[in-house]
């Protein structure tokens, strides 16, 4: 199919509505970055696979901010050469959901069956793929449409199982390569049940080990001397069970659950015989406390409160008497201080009447024997009571205290003593009562005296039950065990059965896992053989192609001593890898990683071969059209007037649409894609002044011209 028109409103670089002719031959998009030369191409993308890879999924990106209507709207005008019938596209988004409706010669569509119709128009092959879109839109990218900035990621980014997938598509093998998957896919399923029933029949298989080798045991066992075990043994035991105080439920020996009642019958006889152990032990335990009890010497707290009491009286009496005789002592001195005072007043009076004396009374102015007079005044004023005559006798009163404080010592030890033997006595009752209490629990009645001897009565009762009990529980497992050996025939003949319905079921199970596992392998060695045709298919179409690949990268030179290409598939691990291959053919070098020895611009001049070359050399190619974004952003000078050279011998074969930003490239483009004959047509279109209404354009178609265009260095 050929492109006629596109109009574009509210897509991404075009705000309003704008109609653009694509129906010549060539033609050349001319324009500054940011002008809408991307939004343009990315209209033709969408409008046919309703994808644009490297924009977000959700198409979130595509309605410009600037919309008149809130929708990104394209629509697209394409014709079918050879029967000149035209098909329409018209695709939109609102933000929230695409609407795609188609129109042709076979009539109108909405919806998914437009988009069915419209692939099945441009690649039919996409129609069986898993994603129909997106196989379109990668068949488109790879083969169609160059964008400017993935330019090299068929070269460079891609892996080389993208790049055989990419070329698969474009060679239609792509179905071939889904198929492979799909039955990968379902091996992988299938060998995941087949696991999941090995795992299911493995336990099955532990069970059949299990039972056969219970049976050889019982085999083993089984002697034709077996004891029977009698009716009335049976009976015996079980009334002697019943005398012990076991109520465990008695069968008939004939019966099914006679094993199961004696198992439980010796399960409550052991229990029991635990339960008396632990009781003699507490029986042992008590006995042992009541002999040392009983060796502890009576406390005589009687005594001792009496002692205790008397030297507290005895105290008392002490500090009576001390109080006394203090007393006694105040008294004395009291006295001792009067006396003295009365001294000490008559000889002042002796000194001043000695200082007064005359030759009369100063009283009664008579007469008086003065020498006499001052000899007594004298003797009066020289008297004074000596330190023996004021001293007191004390020494009753230490003494006495000297006795009270012996006396509080020995009260003091009386009493630590006392309190001693009382928490002695205390802890004594403590035991008893604990002694009394243990005697209760473990159901002993006996009298202050005769403790000992109850304890000891009731610790050889307990051991007679415990005899007792071992001599019923070793008969139950005496019986027990010849019932085992009469009953193990039966048993053996039941866990036959069971064996063989086991070795039946994993038989089956075998028989079907080993028929999965040869499907599996069918299914592996059809997958191989798809590999294999895959790859064949691929490198075939490509040693097709390497020729034209060849052609095309030497006329864009562009490294000098890497001139050689070559595409290179292979199977690795189940899986299709395709390469770009340089090499130096003087040195026999080469690299299947052109990153490592090529420039950027170099490696944008091989990605641009690489394309040219699948669009070209593909023999049903979606369209017979090449888009290629801005180049010249990609390539150096030499590699750009090679590619120029290379578009102009391609136009022949296919329509061309080619963008730049440099007006004098898109002079260049012009007049080498001029018409060269009658009918063909060149259109240069100039996207200029971007504003929020979008680009102004300008349309304009270039003029034959006969004479050779030719190219001079500057």
């Amino acid at each position: 199919m050929r492109l006629l028109s596109i109009e574009l409103n509210g897509f991404r670089g075009f705000s309003r509505r704008q109609f653009f002719d694509l129906s010549a031959d060539a033609v050349v998009v001319v324009g500054a970055n940011g002008n809408g030369k991307t939004s343009l191409f990315d209209g033709i993308l969408w409008a046919l696979s309703g994808q644009i890879p490297r924009l977000p999924t959700d198409n979130s990106g595509l309605v410009s901010m600037y919309s008149e209507t809130g929708q990104a709207r394209v629509h697209l005008r394409l014709m079918q050469p050879e029967t000149g019938s035209e098909l329409t596209v018209t695709r939109s988004f609102d933000g929230a959901e695409t609407r795609i409706a188609v129109e042709g010669s076979s009539g109108a569509y909405q919806g998914a069956a437009a988009e069915a119709r419209l692939i099945d128009l441009v690649w039919r092959d996409a129609t069986s793929a898993s994603n129909s879109q997106k196989a379109l839109a990668g068949v488109l990218t790879r083969s169609v449409y160059l964008q400017q900035d993935v330019i090299r990621e068929f070269v460079e980014a891609a892996s080389d199982e993208e790049r055989f997938q990419a070329v698969s598509e474009l060679i239609g093998a792509g179905r071939v390569t889904d198929l492979q998957a799909s039955l990968e896919r379902a091996k992988k399923a299938w060998s995941t049940v087949t696991n999941q029933r090995q795992e299911e029949l493995r336990p099955l298989k532990d069970k059949l080990a299990t039972i056969e080798a219970r049976l050889s045991e019982l085999r083993t066992r089984q002697s034709p001397s077996s004891l029977i075990v009698t009716a009335e043994a049976w009976a015996e035991w079980w009334t002697d069970l019943r005398d012990s105080g076991i109520q465990s439920m008695r069968v008939e020996l004939s019966s099914r659950e006679a094993p199961g009642a004696l198992d439980a019958a010796i399960n409550e006889l052991n229990a029991k015989k635990l339960a008396a152990e632990r009781r003699l032990e507490q029986l042992r335990s008590l006995q042992s406390e009541l002999a040392d009890f009983a060796a502890k010497p009576d406390i005589a707290l009687a005594a001792m409160i009496e002692t205790v009491a008397a030297g507290k009286q005895q105290l008392e009496n002490l500090k009576a008497e001390v109080v006394n005789e203090q007393e006694r002592l105040s008294l004395l001195r009291s006295q001792q201080a009067a006396l003295q005072e009365k001294s000490e007043q008559l000889r002042t009076l002796a000194i001043l009447a000695l200082e007064n004396l005359g030759e009369h009374c100063p009283v009664c102015a008579q007469t008086y024997d003065r020498q006499e007079t001052e000899r007594r005044l004298n003797d009066l004023a020289k008297s004074a009571l000596s330190e023996g005559e004021l001293a007191i006798d004390q020494s009753t009163v230490g003494e006495l205290l000297v006795k009270v404080a012996s006396k509080e010592k020995e009260l003091a030890s009386a009493e630590v003593a006392l309190r001693s033997q009382e928490r002695l006595a205390s802890d004594l009752q403590t035991r008893r009562q604990k002694i009394d209490d243990r005697l209760g629990e473990l159901g002993i009645e006996a009298l202050q005296g005769n403790r000992n001897e109850a304890v000891n009565t009731k610790v050889d009762e307990t051991r007679n039950g415990i005899s007792r009990l071992l001599e019923l529980q070793g008969l139950g497992e005496s019986i027990a065990a010849r019932l085992a050996q009469s009953s193990g025939q039966a048993l053996a003949e039941e866990l036959d059965r069971e064996a063989q319905v086991l070795r039946n079921d994993t038989g089956d199970r075998e028989q079907q896992i080993s028929a999965r596992n040869r499907s599996g392998d069918l299914a592996q060695r059809v997958i191989e053989a798809l590999r294999e045709a895959s790859s064949s298919v691929v490198q075939e179409r490509l040693n097709e192609i390497s020729p034209l690949l060849q052609s095309i990268y030497s006329r864009v030179d562009p490294h000098p001593s890497f001139r050689m290409v070559k595409f290179l598939a292979r199977i690795v691990r189940g899986k299709g890898h395709l390469s770009t291959v340089v090499s130096d053919p003087l040195e026999d070098k080469e690299s299947a990683l052109p990153s490592t020895i090529l420039s950027s611009s170099q490696l944008n001049a091989l990605a641009v071969a690489v394309f040219l070359s699948l669009n070209i050399g593909i023999r049903q190619p979606p369209l017979p059209i090449a888009i290629m974004d801005d180049p010249l952003q990609s390539l150096d000078d030499i590699n750009l007037l090679g590619l120029v050279d290379l578009l102009r011998r391609t136009k022949a074969q296919r329509q061309l649409l080619v963008s730049t930003h440099d007006s004098r490239f898109g002079s260049l483009l012009s007049r080498k894609l001029r018409p060269t004959h009658t009918g063909e047509r060149t259109t240069v279109i100039e996207l200029e002044g971007w504003s929020r209404r979008g680009p102004d354009v300008k349309v304009h178609d270039v003029s034959s011209d006969p004479v050779p265009l030719r190219l001079v260095a500057s």
